[in-house]
């Protein structure tokens, strides 16, 4: 697997930072005096002005003066007398690629972009606060304080907001792996930070604080790569102009949770390195006084948690425990008088019973508190059960460093009641969007053989004549396409409790979400939910339970699913109305329906969508050589155990090959990363056959996206049984037309330069091949999508 493109950026093993040319820039004095301070840093040298204070750099006058190439310049001081154009092509003759730009600059992002693609250098900036990688010892940013090497990553688009939130994390002894802010970006954006993050191993998971989304489609799909793998912490500036409700929908599709608070970030940070998966049960606190159990009681009420009231067995054993020395309820209370170990063996006792799925220690200091031997009793609970402990330490002096000890021990440790409960919440909160995350929705279109075009035919035809807000009979004849059938009247049996309302809407950032409420209620937004299509029968139960805790109907999850249909394939509809919707026993549906129209030519199918479904449209049948049929079609999440099956079958040869490395077996992460994928952004297909009544995978062509809108790296592999059955060709054809589908112009992979037998197949398919100038040992091969080429492609089909 190559090196990511953004890793001598995010990553630089040495950096030479630009000093323009006032040597009394503030900025990079500030810069300079927080890089010699630093105890650890990766090596530094200086280009430009001599700082007017002295500094142990080296310093030279040029970049061609350097005696090594560094991996990142770093743009600390100004350079009014010198276009940035001409700092580009200097970094880049200097075999300089990454490009840090702390200072602003008013020159055009259009002159810009095409000197850094001219030069081969990646720009994070301008007026970013800098990147830190504690690890590696470097620490080129603004910040106050220098972070503590750790698990997590922190990306934010607001350098303030990233030094407020490394100060507070470092005063609870919270570490990170890294840490970006980026500024106005004009070439690197959060999306790639994002995919680089996602890959990376130190990185086990992440904060974002964001203030725009960019292209929605495009975020999304990065975000869901990333939360796929690792926990994701999101906190937006307001709704970065999206509706509430949908950004949650949104973000709860990619697995990543949403705070509403900086402080959120913080106790979500708590959490995402160290704690188990919340299991069955309820949350019991028990602590040293009633004060701070009451404080989390009540921030557990306002978030809707369940707190666990003991009763029979258990009430008894917490009883017998206590011995009178203490309360028992869903706030455990100990006279402050008791000593440690009485603490823990309550809580070892709660957490042996199946209703109790977590325990909060809420703990204040006292003069009869051990500390030491508290640390001591407080790992040993945690190693001798499976499931959630967490620790809420009061108090300054003593009680900060054990916080930090704690934490080290990888168990959430924080600061106060409420933010104990906050993290609590983040973890449900979080299983519960990665449920969501592990979907991949049809649009079910292709599955039941519906004529969209006939539909779109319709609409436009109602559009023309000026009837631009159509109601239920212009429209009878869609919903039926669709399989909900309207009728006209009421009819006395009714399916839900109460006559529901159900609306299509279009939201500013992420274009049509679906609204549920009781009828009458939808003026109120908190009492509806919302959902953004594609939906299956999972996402629909969860929108109902939403919208009607507690509330089951099959006949509703149905018309949700068709509804959902509807949107994806039919863009032409801007706004739909369902009021006093009635379901029948029937099947049919009672609604007054209205709607409004737009024009949508010339968009590709699903353009309109934030999510899009899973791409039925390239499954396919391949009669292989030897009279059988493979399906070929995009992989989905559940395939993670035939892809295991496959890669544990290959040949040594194969596999070393496929993955450049000596691997036996793909690791849990590697098959998530494979089998869960974002198909805007990447594709997967797979070569299935079936045997003794088994899916069999004999084949796999896969590429992703470069990031630049252009490009995409490939990879395909058969199994050693299935060589030479032409199904390679078929593969990489029908690859080539997704790649040129989602507007990738260039297809490139790497391949061993002893892979004779990759390259001749890559020549065969129109491929050049080129040396890898890093790499010797491997060659590049390429190939421009024309359209002669798919022409080929598709008669080849």
């Amino acid at each position: 697997m190559s090196q990511h493109a953004l890793q001598s950026l995010l990553a630089p093993r040495s950096m030479v930072v630009l000093t323009g040319e006032n040597g009394h820039d503030p900025l990079m004095l500030a810069l300079l005096q927080s890089l010699e301070n630093t105890h650890k840093t990766c090596p530094v040298s200086l280009v430009g002005v001599e700082p007017d204070f002295p500094f142990s750099f080296d310093h030279f006058t040029a970049l061609s003066a350097l005696n090594t190439c560094p991996d990142l310049a770093v743009l600390a001081g100004t350079y009014p007398n010198t276009a940035m154009e001409n700092i580009i092509a200097d970094c880049g003759a200097a075999g300089i690629h990454s490009l840090l730009m702390l200072s602003w600059t008013e020159e055009n992002a259009d002159k810009l972009i095409p000197a850094l693609r001219q030069h081969n250098v990646r720009l994070l900036g301008p007026n970013s606060f800098g990147i830190c990688r504690p690890k590696q010892g470097v620490f080129a940013w603004l910040g106050l304080t220098q972070p503590l090497t750790g698990k997590l990553a922190l990306m934010s688009q607001s350098g303030t907001v990233a030094s407020a939130l490394v100060d507070w994390a470092t005063w609870q002894g919270i570490g990170f792996s890294q840490v970006v802010s980026m500024g106005t970006p004009i070439d690197v954006m959060p999306s790639q930070v994002l995919d680089y993050l996602s890959n990376d191993f130190d990185s086990q998971a992440i904060l974002m604080y964001l203030q725009k989304i960019g292209r929605p489609t495009r975020f999304l799909s990065s975000l869901r790569a990333t939360g796929r793998s690792k926990p994701v912490a999101v906190v937006t500036e307001h709704s970065v102009g999206a509706d509430e409700r949908v950004l949650d929908a949104a973000l709860s599709r990619t697995g990543a949770v949403r705070g509403r608070r900086l402080n959120d970030l913080i106790a979500a940070a708590s959490v995402m390195t160290n704690a188990r998966r919340v299991k069955e049960g309820s949350l019991l606190i028990i602590g040293n006084g009633a004060g701070p159990g009451e404080l989390a009681a009540q921030r557990a009420m306002e978030l809707g948690i369940d707190l666990l009231t003991p009763a029979d067995e258990l009430h008894d054993t917490l009883e017998a425990t206590m011995a009178g020395r203490g309360d028992i309820g869903p706030v455990t209370t100990v006279w402050a008088s008791c000593a440690t170990d009485l603490f823990i063996d309550l809580a070892a006792n709660a957490l042996q019973s199946d209703e109790c799925g977590a325990v909060l220690l809420t703990l204040s200091p006292t003069a009869l508190i051990d500390i030491d031997s508290l640390y001591d009793l407080i790992i040993k609970l945690h190693r001798t059960q499976k499931k959630l402990v967490m620790v809420c330490l009061l108090g300054g002096g003593g009680m900060t460093n054990m916080r930090t000890r704690i934490n080290e021990a990888g168990i959430p440790t924080f600061r106060t009641p409420e933010t104990a409960i906050e993290g609590f919440q983040f973890l449900v909160q979080f299983q519960r969007n990665q449920l969501l995350a592990k979907q991949s929705p049809d649009s079910h279109a292709f599955r039941f053989k519906i004529d969209v075009s006939e539909a779109t035919k319709t609409l436009n035809q109602l559009f023309k004549k000026g009837e631009k807000t159509p109601h239920a009979d212009a429209l009878r004849d869609i919903f039926e396409l669709f399989h909900i059938r309207l009728i006209t009247r009421r009819q006395a049996s009714n399916q839900l409790s109460a006559p529901i309302h159900l609306r299509v809407f279009q939201d500013n950032v992420f274009g049509p979400a679906i609204g549920l409420s009781l009828e009458g209620a939808q003026q109120h937004k908190q009492a509806e939910a919302v959902a953004l299509p594609p939906l299956n029968t999972i996402l629909a139960k969860d929108l109902i339970q939403r919208a009607f805790p507690g509330e089951e109907s099959f006949e509703l999850e149905s018309l949700l699913r068709n509804l959902s249909t509807m949107v994806c394939e039919l863009p032409e509809i801007e706004s739909l109305e369902l009021a006093d919707v009635r379901l029948h026993d029937s099947g049919s549906v009672y609604a007054d329906v209205t709607a409004n129209l737009r024009l949508s030519k010339n968009w590709r199918r699903y353009e309109h969508l934030a999510i899009h479904p899973y791409p039925r449209q390239w499954v396919s049948e391949r009669v292989l050589k030897n009279d059988e049929i493979a399906t070929v079609r995009p992989v989905l999440p559940r395939d993670s155990g035939i892809l295991a099956d496959f890669v544990r079958s290959m040949s040594h040869e194969t596999r070393y090959f496929r993955f450049i490395s000596n691997i036996e077996e793909l690791t849990p992460r590697m098959l998530a990363s494979l089998s869960h994928i974002d198909y805007d952004r990447e594709m997967a297909l797979l070569a299935v056959i079936q045997r003794d009544g088994q899916d069999l995978l004999i084949g796999t062509a896969r590429y992703i996206d470069n990031f630049d809108d252009q490009s995409c790296e490939f990879a395909v592999v058969l199994g050693d049984a299935f060589q030479g059955l032409g199904l390679a060709s078929y593969l990489m054809r029908r690859l080539m037309q997704v790649a040129a589908d989602k507007g990738i112009r260039v297809m490139k992979g790497i391949v061993l330069a002893e892979n004779k037998r990759m390259i001749e197949f890559c020549r065969h398919l129109g491929f050049t091949i080129q040396r890898d100038p890093d790499d010797f040992g491997q060659v590049i091969a390429s190939i421009k999508l024309t359209p002669a080429l798919l022409e080929k492609c598709q008669a080849s089909s």
